[in-house]
Order: structure tokens, then sequence, then C-alpha cells
């Protein structure tokens, strides 16, 4: 059977090793172009929705993006902001708010899975329809329309 959500643990775990599965990289002064984009889901922006840009190839690190109440996100790389040049296959997820994990459940130890409101069609990199291209005058994406149908 197909599991159609990925458990919100799992996604942050994998956003904050990102950074460790990469390989070093560099951390101050990265040199790296900053870019912004952003998602919207059926025509409204998606707040909290998660990207994660996949290196075509795997010669860069994996870059990440977390939209916010606008729908706008900056790219991230080894916890710095900017994205190397190359080509990327995009994922995306959108935790459930309602699902999301409070303050005062995580200082009890409580962690609650958040399904993706997209249903798990945009997470695997190697089913993504989205994909991106970064450029050295590249400095905002076209916007990202995603469809919970």
């Amino acid at each position: 059977m197909h599991r159609a959500r990925l458990p919100f643990r799992l996604l942050l775990v994998m956003v904050m090793l990102t950074p460790v599965a990469s390989g070093c990289g560099g951390t101050k002064g990265n040199n790296l172009p900053k870019v912004t984009g952003s998602v919207n889901v059926d025509g409204k922006p998606a707040d909290g929705a998660v990207l994660l840009f996949y290196p075509e190839g795997g010669r860069a690190a994996t870059a990440t993006g977390t939209a916010d109440a606008s729908g706008t996100f900056t790219i991230v790389t080894n916890m710095e902001p900017g994205i190397a040049l190359g080509r990327y296959k995009v994922t995306a997820s959108w935790p459930d708010p309602s699902q999301r994990a409070t303050a005062e459940d995580l200082q009890r130890g409580v962690s609650k899975d958040a399904a993706d409101l997209l249903g798990g069609r945009y997470v695997a990199p190697d089913r993504t329809p989205l994909t991106a291209e970064i450029t050295s005058a590249t400095k905002q994406l076209p916007p990202f329309e995603l469809s919970t149908k």
C-alpha cells in the first residue's frame, strides 16, 4: 500500500541532516548566489511549505526553503542563504498546520506527525515534476504552482 503522506518528524530530520549528508561546504561567506522564490497551492500562498532542491548529478549540496505566510522563501544551503549554480529536482511538502507539534508538546517530548496537505505527490525526487535552474543571473525563481487535486 502506498503511503501518501510523509511524517513531519521525518521531513524535519531530513531538512536538519541535509547539510551533514551533503558534505562539507563553506559556511561563512559561502559566495553562493542568494535566490528567493514563492510557492502557491491552488492559487494561494502555501505558508509552511518546505521545498528541497536536489542537484542533478549530485555535484552540489542539497538546499532548502520554507515558505512564509506570503508563500515566499529564501533558499538556504548548509544553514547559509544561497544555492550553487546548476539544475535541480525540487520536492515539496506542506505539513498540516493543525497537526504541528506545539512548543508545549516539544517540552513534554511529545511529537506529532503532520500530514502532507499535498498528498505526497511532490515528495519523491525521482517523481516530482518540479525543477529549477540556477544561473549566475538568477535572483528569483518563477513561482511554484502546486495543487492538492
